[in-house]
């Protein structure tokens, strides 16, 4: 004979609490799993540096010249990295640049970055170069790179000096994304956030930038082939020097991370990503 099931009140609360903290719980998760899904996506391979080499970049070597008022850039494919023009960087090693005095890799907490030049001069130029697609969906895309600069400044012209460009490129429709490119050069008046260095060298002053991070918007090039290129030159006397510190972010965001806020919040706090502080 089957018996009836007495549940007392007290259980009762019980099992409803139990059920109520369940639904909480899934509901939680839930939100985790579209939150990240909405924010995270899988980066190109070694974008970041992080297999400890440049494979999947093309470098980069070739000089430097001074035409018709322009920095020119000769450079051609080296088929790898080139010995004191490529540096790879381990955290590890916890090296720090000589005139700069901040750590050769960068403050994201990735464990390698590549120093692009040297201190040697010689008129030298170097690039790498990383090019992928976004999927074809992905309407929303963010990437954010760290970059650490060291120049001498010896004074001369302006389209003399040496130099860091930063070109970012639809290359499927052959356009330069302009808000995205940057050229950084020493000019006889310190620039925001750049230092001069204890270290003189070759009795020409050396400015420092430390690691500064940089946002790239790639909103609205779904489906687009991207290119980004990092290049490094002396002045085009030969004789002064200019190199750079160079790293990518591990994670390739669709929106920046942070732009959710709950229904019920009261407040909220808002921080500009790096290089939207206008």
């Amino acid at each position: 004979m089957a018996r009836a099931l007495n549940i007392s009140g007290s259980d009762k609360k019980m099992s409803w609490l139990i059920s109520s903290l369940a639904r909480i719980v899934l509901c939680f998760y839930l939100i985790c799993f579209v939150n990240k899904a909405s924010y995270s996506q899988e980066c190109p391979p070694n974008i970041d540096f992080e297999s400890g080499s440049l494979d999947n970049w093309m470098c980069y070597t070739g000089s430097v010249a001074a035409v018709n008022g322009n920095h020119v850039f000769n450079l051609f494919p080296s088929n790898g990295p080139v010995f004191n023009r490529h540096t790879i960087y381990s955290r590890q090693s916890n090296q720090i640049d000589p005139y700069g005095g901040f750590p050769t890799t960068a403050p994201n907490g990735s464990g390698y970055s590549v120093r692009l030049g040297n201190d040697e001069a010689g008129g030298q130029g170097e690039g790498i170069a990383y090019q992928f697609t976004i999927p074809a969906n992905q309407n929303f895309y963010s990437l954010i790179y760290h970059y650490a600069v060291v120049f001498q400044d010896p004074n001369h012209q302006m389209y003399q000096q040496p130099r860091l460009e930063i070109e970012i490129t639809n290359v499927t429709d052959n356009q330069l994304i302009h808000c995205s490119s940057f050229t950084f050069f020493p000019f006889g008046s310190l620039l925001p956030g750049f230092f001069i260095s204890p270290i003189v060298a070759d009795s020409t002053s050396v400015w420092c930038k430390d690691w500064t991070a940089v946002s790239i918007n790639l909103n609205g090039h779904a489906g687009k082939t991207i290119r980004l290129m990092f290049k490094t030159g002396d002045c085009t006397f030969i004789r002064h020097f200019g190199y750079a510190y160079i790293d990518v972010n591990t994670e390739c965001s669709s929106e920046f991370v942070g732009a959710a806020f709950c229904p019920g919040d009261t407040a909220i706090n808002v921080s500009a990503p790096w290089g939207y502080q206008n």
